[in-house]
This record gives structure tokens, sequence and C-alpha cells, in this order.
């Protein structure tokens, strides 16, 4: 099947960019007849046709579209910063388009959007060559992770620091044998286990004999149930967890009633993300919570001025959020 063409098709077969496109096939003004029959030819020799989202974006004067990708819906941590991002958006004029990966892979939910949007954002799994080429030509803005190619901005999360103070705080209310709960999601794709940063993060801070403390789990409640289980098992003296994220320690919350562990009397649990789903279950979860605001706000303030730039190519512009302890009863 023919790969579908799009707006930076033509604007690169006629050697402009995508708004001069999108000025010549509305008939907009503010480019000479030359230059738009320039683009009216390109459309014709690939058989570019308008999504019919782009034109209604048009017609509502529109100008400003995002495409987010969504990692997971099935994630609550996905769909707050989806829900924050959307409420923020719209305050700053941005229209949002949503696809989730969760469905289709990356490069296949970036070719759909191309068309529709100006600038890219989200989670991003591909390595930087593959996005780059999968972007064709439109900027993005990438959550929680740095790139290294021009048309790649971030707004990282300092979890580094958010694992550094947690252990700290831990030893100072008194445990001595932190174990972790990595997730396993690289099995899904592969039949190697790769561990995250944030079991790096661990072990460095840990220390000596860290790594042993370590299993690996599902990304899901069940899946952090059947790892502290396992963990606990393995390991009966532990005495505080860290869990790759929020909803894998609810599950192991809910897994010590079912084993008789007190939390936190015997055992202290602490999740990464700073869910809100975290105070329905008790004892309520503390967790290093990820300012999702100031997340979204970042990445908002890198889409404003890639818009005032014309989505032309600027130097890479990094932002940094640093996320705290939010501590409840689990720790």
């Amino acid at each position: 099947m023919a790969k579908r063409v799009t707006i930076n098709d033509v604007a690169q077969a006629a050697g402009v960019s995508r708004q001069t496109v999108t000025r010549a096939i509305n008939d907009m003004g503010e480019i000479n007849e030359q230059t738009k029959q320039r683009v009216l030819e390109a459309c014709q020799r690939l058989g570019y046709r308008p999504s019919r989202f782009a034109r209604n974006l048009v017609v509502r004067k529109k100008t400003r579209a995002m495409g987010y990708l969504v990692a997971s819906f099935r994630n609550p941590y996905f769909t707050e910063i989806a829900g924050d991002l959307l409420n923020a958006a719209a305050e700053r004029g941005w229209h949002v388009v949503m696809a989730s990966t969760e469905t289709e892979d990356e490069a296949s939910a970036l070719d759909m959007l191309s068309g529709q949007v100006d600038v890219f954002m989200g989670h991003f799994m591909q390595d930087d060559d593959d996005l780059i080429k999968a972007c064709r030509g439109i900027p993005l803005v990438m959550l929680e992770r740095a790139g290294s190619l021009p048309g790649m901005h971030s707004v990282e999360v300092d979890i580094r620091e958010g694992v550094r103070e947690a252990i700290e705080a831990l030893r100072g209310k008194g445990a001595r044998r932190i174990g972790m709960i990595d997730s396993a999601y690289s099995l899904r794709t592969s039949p190697t286990y790769v561990s995250s940063p944030r079991r790096g993060y661990f072990e460095e801070f840990a220390g000596t004999g860290s790594a042993e403390m370590v299993v690996v789990g599902e990304e899901s409640m069940a899946g952090g149930g059947q790892a502290f289980a396992k963990l606990v098992g393995a390991h009966p003296d532990t005495d505080a967890v860290l869990v790759f994220n929020d909803l894998m320690a609810i599950g192991a919350v809910q897994a010590s009633h079912a084993l008789g562990i007190d939390v936190p009397g015997k055992v202290r649990i602490c999740g990464i993300d700073g869910l809100t789903l975290g105070e329905a279950v008790h004892p309520t979860l503390t967790t290093i919570s990820i300012d999702r605001h100031a997340l979204v706000s970042n990445a908002l303030d890198l889409a404003d001025a890639l818009a005032t730039a014309d989505f032309g190519e600027l130097p890479p512009m990094r932002r940094t959020v640093r996320p705290h302890i939010l501590w409840r009863e689990s720790a």
C-alpha cells in the first residue's frame, strides 16, 4: 500500500514551509502567486489531499495544533497528564489531537498525525534517530526524556534526585534493608529484561548489595503485588520497598494485606508518580511525586516558543522539573 502523502512531503517538494503550503491550498493570502502555483502543482503531482480535520482547523482559524502521543490510557499517570494538558492547552489556544501508542507503534501514530499538527508532544520510546525520521520535520517536545538531535526539545524530570531523597529519608526513618520493584516493560517486546533508569538510581544510592534486592514485575497492580510477594519471600528482612511506579506500589500495598504484613510497621512502601489514586488505598501511598502541572506548563512554554518561531528549527530547548516526596501513610 502506498504511503499517504503528507503536507510535509508537499512542503519539501515545493521548497517551502508547512505554513506556506497551508496558506496556498486555503487561499489565505500572504503568499505570492508564483509560490502559490508551485505549491498547488506539487500537491497535484504528489496526489496530496488535505485532511478534513485540517480544513476544519482553517475554517475555525485554529492555526496551532498539537499531536499528543499517550503511552497508555490504562495507566492513570498518563491519563492524568493528558487531562492537565488538555485544560492548559485550551487556555493557550492550542488544539490537541491524541493518539495512543498502546494500539499502534509510534512511527504509525506520528505518521497518522503528521498532516494535522504543528508540533508533537509525549513520552516516546524510539531511539532518537528513528524518532526524528518518523516526525518528518515536525518539531517535538519530549516529556521525561532528553533528545540529542535538532528538532528535539524536552522537559525532563529529575527522578534521580527524587530517588536519592527518598532512600535517604527512608533510612532516616530506620529502614536498613531496602528493596526495589522494577518494571518488566522491556519484556513486552524482547525476551531480555532491560533494567530501567530508576533501578540504576536505586542501586546507586542504596549501595552495596542492593542489586540482589531488586525484583521485576508487570506494570500493573497485579504485577506490583506479585513482585512484592516475591521480594519479601526471598528477603524476609526487607523493611522498605521503592516501587517503579504508583500503580505497582498500590498493588504492593494490597498484597501486604493478603500476606499479613504491616505497612508501614514492618515494611515501608514508596511509589513514584504522585497519583491521586494513591489516596484511595489503605494505608495511603507515599510517593516520589512528579509535579504534573509544572511538567505540562513547561512543555507548553516550549510549544509556544516553537509557534513564535513559526515552527522553524530552533536550538534544542531543555527544562527540568524536580519531584518531591509526598508523605502519606505507607512510609
